[in-house]
């Protein structure tokens, strides 16, 4: 491999990076948004006053919670997990406990994957085993010695290839991923080799390996599919932009309350003096010829009318980035003075959930996908079923368990109808009871409903 080939880019690597990036200092904010240098430079601004007024600027940021909220909607419910003959593997076990070899267990590493692909639009996962020896399943239950997971965010996924299969499909046959210390190790369908830079302008092999997979062991958790492989639409591809206009009239309205507290002194000049200041602001003094007519010091105050503008502009932008987050609906309810219909209401609550079930439906569909490649590592095959949650109406528990009871006391003959609707009533009340505690309910609900 030559320095060339080593340090290449996919072309739509090179088109987002700089895009994946402002989208990570949108969702950060703080000291991170402020090094993005996304604060303009007026045009005929001082470079002192511009560096003064990014120090006193501040990002509202509305990335962050629009992310952490979405996420959070996706997880309200445990997603159902039947891992059928892998159940009784004690590696598979630890895996579960610990996906990541770093303290997540498989349901917070997913929670974390599905955050950064709304972050990216799309995030890819690693299922790698480590090359340490083992002579016995037994060593290998001592020692841990299993496949783990690794997420990889785009900025790290430097390359990418797919290649036509003889059935027609399309599968991905090797990518290039950027490690610590700048070294990249090469994934392909069969093996994987570690690449770096030397100091003599070359490059070296520093290791390499097979896994005879015949897949390349990555997984895509895409948080909306574009139709372009490997990118994925981000959920802050257009409020980012929007925020950043926040951030920018903010620093203008700032400096607007700034410059209108501190008039401008206007004073007559010297004939034959000094040579007159050319350099105008608020912060210096306007001269003017003595010869007019009241000419006479005065203090000029600047005009701020333009302050209005600026909140009636960011009142709108907020409107818009809880209208294009499909918030628009918890907005209203939450701000008495915009008033929507009922119909309105419900069509972006809709909307919403429709976004959130996409991503659930990406998120059950990775999730198998890794669990199928930790089974290969182990000469295995997956067999079970992963089921996230796809109904996120916003239905009031207590309500719900209320309507449940009143139509139990209507005394319907049914004993199959009286059942389910038990079920219903204790799964409302006890969402996250794990699998074998409601099994052990509803058999008992079985048991106590066919006995009367």
């Amino acid at each position: 491999m030559t320095r060339e080939e080593l340090e290449k880019r996919h072309q739509d690597y090179e088109a987002w990076i700089e895009e994946w990036r402002f989208y990570v200092r949108s969702y950060l904010g703080g000291k991170v948004y402020k090094d993005g240098d996304y604060l303009l430079q007026h045009p005929f601004e001082s470079a002192a006053n511009y560096r003064r007024r990014k120090e006193i600027s501040y990002y509202y940021n509305y990335c962050g919670p629009i992310v952490d909220i979405l996420v959070s909607h996706l997880f309200r419910r445990e997603a159902r997990r039947e891992f059928g003959s892998l159940s009784g593997d004690p590696l598979f076990q630890s895996f579960l406990n610990d996906a990541d070899f770093d303290g997540s267990t498989l349901k917070h590493f997913m929670r974390e994957a599905q955050r950064l692909a709304c972050l990216y639009g799309r995030v890819s996962i690693m299922v790698d085993k480590s090359a340490a020896p083992v002579a016995t399943s037994l060593e290998a239950i001592d020692r841990d010695v299993r496949p783990y997971v690794t997420i990889v965010t785009p900025e790290h996924m430097l390359d990418w290839e797919y290649a036509r299969q003889p059935s027609g499909k399309s599968e991905l046959s090797m990518v290039k991923i950027k490690e610590d210390g700048g070294a990249c190790r090469i994934w392909t369908t069969q093996g994987w080799e570690l690449w770096e830079a030397d100091k003599s302008g070359g490059v070296r092999l520093r290791d390499a390996g097979e896994h005879g997979l015949g897949v390349v062991p990555v997984v895509n958790l895409y948080n909306k599919r574009t139709g372009i492989r490997m990118i994925g639409a981000s959920d802050l591809q257009d409020i980012a932009d929007i925020n950043k206009n926040i951030y920018y009239l903010c620093s203008d309205a700032k400096e607007i309350i700034e410059n209108t507290a501190f008039p401008m002194l206007a004073v007559p000049y010297e004939k034959g003096g000094s040579e007159e200041m050319k350099q105008l602001g608020p912060r210096n003094i306007l001269q003017f010829d003595p010869a007019e007519p009241n000419a006479r010091p005065m203090w000029l105050e600047p005009p701020h009318s333009s302050l209005t503008e600026i909140r009636e502009w960011v009142r709108q932008d907020i409107t818009e980035i809880h209208r294009i987050a499909k918030m628009g609906g918890v907005k209203a309810s939450e701000d008495f003075t915009a008033v929507k219909s009922g119909v309105a209401l419900e069509l972006e609550y809709q909307q919403l959930y429709s976004a959130l079930s996409e991503k659930a439906d990406n998120l059950e569909h990775a999730e198998a996908q890794i669990l199928r490649l930790w089974a290969a590592w182990e000469g295995k095959v997956f067999d079970g079923q992963i089921d996230y949650p796809d109904d996120f109406s916003a239905r009031d528990i207590d309500r719900d368990i209320e309507n449940a009871i009143k139509t139990l006391a209507a005394r319907i003959d049914s004993l199959t109808f009286r059942r389910e609707l038990q079920k219903k009533i204790a799964s409302s009340a006890l969402p996250k009871l794990d699998e074998a505690l409601k099994t052990r309910i509803n058999g008992e609900i079985d048991a106590s409903v066919t006995a009367l």
